[in-house]
């Protein structure tokens, strides 16, 4: 899913030429071209899958630039080999170039390197599963350089992190991070064909796990062209092995010509790891059609090249119980199928030990021995996998809680680290502010300026003080010129005084009157507001309490109703069973029909489980399960379906009880049609308008008299149920003409 940096060095060469060109002496400059000369080298052949002669144009570039001291030939030769070594899925070794690069780029004050140093770290915790550290290394890359400068690096990063994004299950994260990646290289890079087809691959896998096939598949082809432009044959062989995929079980034609490409470009290649993908591959696509020779011809192909090389054990182990499995369907020979478990389990215990796997191959043994009629053996090894489940379980409750505690831990340390350094900083740039008002004679200068303007206020306030007292004065004399008529109109104005008084205290009495009506009024207004969102919330709760009653009560009833009645059955039929030991024909009969009936509880938990999770409250959700319930019942009556589903609806939800109701009248369709109709071909067809959803169930079978034939319980569930939600269903058969059911039922959010 990652495309190597491709060719970007021989640009930077050119820049960083031409940069040293008219700063540098000539000596300068021509060592510079030397080292992006051989860069550039190791950068064709790595290109070209030729690692070695790539690795060592990249030691020749190391070397002279180490010896004469040429920092950014070092960084970038270890850029590049730390490219191939990640191609060459050589981990361990490319894990240990990374931090000299940011080294070299934090010394420069380059932040380019620096960024790429980040960005190929991320890339190594990628491919070694270390989710969460490649996300905070990617996106730290961006966010420090990349994102705000446009370059190849930018859209591999993006790339990179949608990718990433995926492996946590955040779909609308990397289908965000795929979109950037190829908005920038469509902008600045359109040429860059190869990057391009890895990165529209990545996002036709977010459309496969979507379910919507036809945008997976839009995008898969448009990558295989970018891929058919750099003559990337061994991506092209990736490409067409997931084409065929998208297309298995939906169109099988154009699935297997895909297979076929692939298996043809992966044998171009030359290469063992894409011609045992293509194989894998192509045992997966026949097994999934039915077709376990041809599956079995493809796996014993990947086996003998994984026996060749020894290099990935585990996925040998798997192959060998892959081969194991379509054996047993084929009826091989006993002793067949056992040396291929038996190889299996000693490559799991003396090369890999490991758990997962030992779990899986101790259920298909197990099971092995189980149809084989050696119940002590099946018995045996079914301990063997629980115990390796159990195992599995407690290891990974462990091992989160531990990563949980680590994660603490390093953030608390680093927010320690991040307060610390700001502290430091904002010293330093006191220390700066000092030492650049400290120069010259400026300051002395300033000083005497400052003491100037000092005294030049003081002697401004002494003046005005002057006038104020001037002006004092004056006022005192009129005063005094006045105190007589004063004293004369002061008997008039205490008078006057006195009435303004007691109007004053009048109007203050009204005004705290009203103030107070107003505060009474106020608290009367919120007490009663307050008793009218308590009733709101008390009814909301008890609303929401006889809601969650009703869903309990509901589920009660079907476990009840259904479940429990079945369980009974089983009982009945178990004990039936054992008392009919010495009959076989018989015992084999209950035990079919109790088997009937344990199938029929798992389906109805999965549907009451289902029907509860407010996941699947949109109607892409109903219509995958209707998908796949319709097919899983008509191909196994061996009817051909015409299924027609929305490829976009509008996201109409429906409430859990309607969304039960009417999947249940679909399913109830699909099984009577499955059972009874004896039809060849049958219609499927769902669509919805103006808040409307309309189901149409047809098949071409024998049909019947609906105007003179009774109908069944079933029908009238169907009918019932309809009714419920005021909805109409029409069922119209004729005799030899098949039978139509129609369903338009309002949509209730």
């Amino acid at each position: 899913m990652h495309f190597t940096i491709k060719k970007i060095l021989l640009i930077s060469s050119c820049i960083f030429i031409s940069l040293f060109a008219v700063a540098q002496p000539p000596s300068h400059q021509n060592d510079s071209a030397y080292v992006f000369g051989m860069i550039s080298k190791a950068e064709d052949h790595f290109t070209n899958s030729n690692y070695d002669s790539a690795l060592y144009y990249c030691d020749k570039a190391e070397a002279y630039s180490s010896k004469i001291n040429f920092k950014k030939g070092i960084a970038y030769a270890l850029i590049e080999k730390t490219d191939v070594y990640i191609d060459m899925d050589d981990l361990d070794k490319a894990v240990l170039f990374p931090k000299q690069t940011e080294a070299i780029g934090v010394q420069l004050k380059d932040s380019l390197i620096t960024a790429v140093a980040w960005m190929q770290t991320g890339q190594i915790h990628m491919y070694n599963n270390q989710v969460d550290e490649a996300i905070a290394l990617l996106s730290k890359s961006l966010q420090y350089y990349l994102d705000r400068h446009p370059v190849r690096y930018t859209a591999l990063a993006f790339n990179d992190l949608g990718y990433t994004w995926g492996l946590k299950g955040e779909l609308s994260k990397k289908a965000n991070c795929l979109m950037q990646s190829i908005s920038i290289y469509e902008t600045y890079f359109p040429e860059q064909y190869g990057e391009l087809g890895v990165t529209l691959n990545n996002i036709s896998t977010v459309y496969y796990e979507l379910g919507q096939l036809d945008k997976a598949i839009e995008y898969a082809k448009k990558s295989l062209l970018y891929r058919e432009k750099t003559g990337d044959i061994a991506r092209l062989s990736i490409g067409c092995c997931n084409i065929s995929q998208f297309y298995a079980g939906r169109n099988n034609e154009e699935a297997e010509k895909y297979l076929q490409l692939c298996v043809k470009y992966a044998a171009q290649t030359g290469q063992e790891q894409r011609m045992i993908h293509s194989y894998t591959t192509a045992s997966k696509l026949y097994a999934t059609n039915k077709k376990p020779k041809e599956a079995l011809e493809y796996e014993m192909k990947s086996i003998m090249l994984l026996e060749k090389s020894k290099r990935d054990i585990p996925m040998l182990a798997n192959r060998y119980v892959a081969a194991a499995i379509l054996s047993r369907q084929l009826n091989k020979d006993t002793a067949e199928i056992m040396s291929c478990f038996r190889k299996a389990e000693q490559l799991l215990y003396v090369n890999s030990n490991n758990k997962a796997q030992l779990r899986d191959y101790y259920q298909q043994l197990s099971g092995f021995y189980k149809d084989n009629g050696n119940y002590e053996a099946a018995y045996d090894n079914f301990k063997k996998y629980i115990a390796y489940r159990d195992s599995l379980v407690n290891q990974n409750t462990a091992s989160a809680i531990a990563e949980i505690n680590t994660r603490y831990e390093t953030e608390k340390k680093d927010n320690e680290i991040t307060r610390l350094s700001t502290d430091q900083r904002i010293k330093q740039l006191e220390i700066e502010k000092q030492k650049a008002l400290i120069a010259g004679n400026i300051l002395e200068a300033q000083k005497n300026e400052n003491e100037i303007e000092l005294l030049s206020k003081s002697k401004e306030l002494q003046d005005a003080r002057i006038r104020q007292q001037d002006e004092e004065l004056e006022r005192q004399l009129l005063l005094a010129k006045n105190n007589e008529q004063v004293l004369q109109l002061s008997q008039q104005e205490l008078k006057l005084t006195n009435q303004e008084k007691a109007l004053r205290e009048k109007e203050l009495k009204t005004q705290k009157l009203f103030r107070n009506i107003l505060i009474a009024g106020a608290v009367l207004l919120a007490l009663f507001a307050g008793i009218v969102f308590n009733r709101y919330k008390l009814k909301k709760k008890l609303e929401q309490q006889n809601q969650l009653l009703s869903i309990r009560n509901d589920i009660s009833r079907n476990l009840h109703d259904d479940i429990g009645a079945s369980l009974s059955n089983i009982n009945i039929l178990n004990e039936l069973t054992k008392r009919n030991v010495a009959n076989p024909e018989k015992a084999a009969s209950y035990l079919s029909k109790a088997g009937d009936d344990i199938q029929r509880i798992s389906e109805s938990l999965s549907d009451i489980v289902w029907n509860i999770n407010p996941q699947y409250d949109d109607l892409d959700n109903l219509f995958i399960r209707m998908k796949r319930y319709a097919a899983d019942m008509l191909d196994g009556k061996e009817i051909a379906a015409h299924l027609i589903f929305p490829a976009d609806n509008e996201k109409i939800s429906m409430q859990m009880d309607q969304r039960r109701d009417f999947y249940l009248i679909f399913k109830e369709a699909v099984n009577n049609l499955a059972k009874y109709s004896k039809a060849t071909e049958a219609t499927i067809e769902v669509r919805s308008d103006d808040q409307q959803i309309h189901l149409k169930v047809a098949d071409n079978g024998k049909g019947f008299d609906s105007k003179n034939t009774r109908m069944g319980n079933g029908v009238q569930n169907m009918k019932q149920r309809a009714q419920k939600w005021q909805s109409d269903l029409q069922v119209d058969s004729v005799p030899g003409k098949g039978t139509t059911i129609l369903l338009i039922m309002k949509v209730n959010a």
